[in-house]
């Protein structure tokens, strides 16, 4: 039995679920497997200057009651402690009995696959922040969003996580392409500059493309982009929509401006909420389907505000911190 194959039938003991078979694999594995001794052993020695000396000499009772060692640990070169009990044949022993629970925890975590760490760069409302990955891809991330990516990024796969908005500027890889997923699609490019929208509370998904080549992956169909165009993939039916766009228009956001096309109120008003951080309520309901197209100076809310009443018959009034928009005649 293989370390891999032995992690089921160990999880099974621990549960009191494993069967005779179950208890005579492990109890070879036990007792052939020499990187277990040598693991468990470090492990205590690196554990040393953290457990107390009390503990570590009650822990050792305990083991060699249970396994009738009567060898206690002695010092080695510099004087550092070495562990008798942790000799192949006292492993052995140990793995014979009910192992001691400090032992059983040991070996699981020995067992168990390690699992990668992930690291998160959060941007929360009203905020932005940017990103130097390792191998030198920058990202610029909107307010509201997310990357996770794992702690071991570059080095076998550069792959991560976006939820909500983000630009990329991708280091070039021919060996290790770039890889971003938001929620059932994957974005995969090997060196170039991008945007996505993926907010979870939208319909869509919106990337662009500002320089090199897209592979877009859908549930139902891959999609090549090029410079300048813009995908809108609709999360409900799961399909996706091709324009030709000024692809700068759409990540302008980094320089605090927004451009919409035939986009309604309503999104508008989510987008600018989140960028500044402040609720904003239609006092009447109809306002929020109206459409609009161009390019705001997003550099204040008050900005932008008035950028949409110099075009429509809408105005706002601002009350302990929220603004509700209404219609005036």
């Amino acid at each position: 039995m293989n370390k891999k194959n032995c992690l089921p039938a160990f999880e099974r003991y621990l549960r009191g679920e494993a069967t005779r078979d179950d208890i005579k694999r492990l109890k070879s594995f036990f007792e052939n497997d020499a990187g277990l001794g040598k693991w468990m052993e470090e492990g205590m020695e690196n554990a040393s200057g953290i457990i107390s000396p009390d503990i570590q000499m009650r822990m050792l009772e305990n083991i060699r009651s249970r396994t009738g060692d009567s060898a206690m640990p002695h010092a080695s070169a510099g004087g550092k402690k070495r562990y008798a009990w942790l000799r192949p044949d006292t492993t052995r022993a140990i793995a014979a009995c009910l192992l001691p629970a400090v032992i059983l925890f040991a070996a699981w975590l020995y067992l168990k696959p390690r699992q990668a760490a992930s690291l998160e760069v959060i941007a929360n409302k009203g905020e932005k922040a940017s990103l130097t990955l390792t191998e030198g891809t920058m990202v610029a991330i909107n307010s509201d969003s997310k990357i996770t990516y794992p702690d071991d990024y570059n080095r076998k796969n550069r792959f991560l996580r976006l939820e909500g908005e983000a630009y990329f500027d991708v280091k070039h890889d021919p060996e290790k392409p770039f890889i971003v997923e938001c929620e059932d699609i994957q974005i995969r490019v090997l060196g170039t500059s991008f945007g996505i929208k993926a907010y979870d509370d939208e319909k869509h998904i919106a990337i662009v493309l500002n320089t090199g080549k897209i592979q877009l992956t859908t549930p139902v169909e891959k999609i090549e982009m090029a410079p300048d165009e813009r995908i809108l993939y609709d999360k409900t039916t799961r399909t996706a929509t091709r324009e030709k766009v000024n692809a700068d228009d759409y990540t302008a956001w980094r320089q605090n401006r927004l451009r919409f096309e035939n986009e309604s109120l309503e999104t508008i008003m989510k987008t600018i909420s989140r960028m500044h951080n402040i609720d904003i309520v239609f006092e009447s309901l109809h306002l929020a389907n109206m459409r609009f197209t161009g390019t705001i100076d997003n550099t204040s809310i008050k900005s932008v505000l008035e950028a949409i009443m110099l075009t429509s018959s809408i105005n706002y009034r601002s009350d302990d911190g929220i603004v509700y928009l209404y219609r005036y005649n």
